[in-house]
């Protein structure tokens, strides 16, 4: 295995834990300030997908793709179960209780 071969996959590996750091946040709430675990869930998973694109070992076309669907499965996961979506000042989300203002 070649010195580039185990870059990308401690990458990969890095990419998936900091993905699951933010479904566990998602999930389990473990951070109880609505804005404190937003900005988690956020990092985690913007860290996450980062580090397994560039882990993918070509970033055209793989890493983009890749990129483009943990993107969009972390931002359907929130709208679905977190209160995390925030844009322009606003929460979507698709339960009420999540759509309410920050507290």
């Amino acid at each position: 295995m070649s010195a580039a071969q185990r870059i990308e996959l401690t990458l990969l590996a890095t990419g998936l834990i900091f993905i699951l750091a933010s479904a566990a946040q998602a999930r389990y709430r473990f951070i109880n300030d609505r804005r404190a675990g937003r900005r988690f869930y956020w990092a985690t998973a913007i860290i996450g997908i980062a580090c397994f694109a560039v882990g993918t070992g070509q970033p055209w076309p793989n890493g983009v793709v890749v990129a483009a669907i943990f993107s969009a499965i972390v931002a359907f996961s929130a709208y679905l179960t977190t209160p995390y979506l925030k844009i322009a000042g606003r929460i979507y989300a698709s339960s009420p209780e999540n759509r309410q203002p920050d507290p």
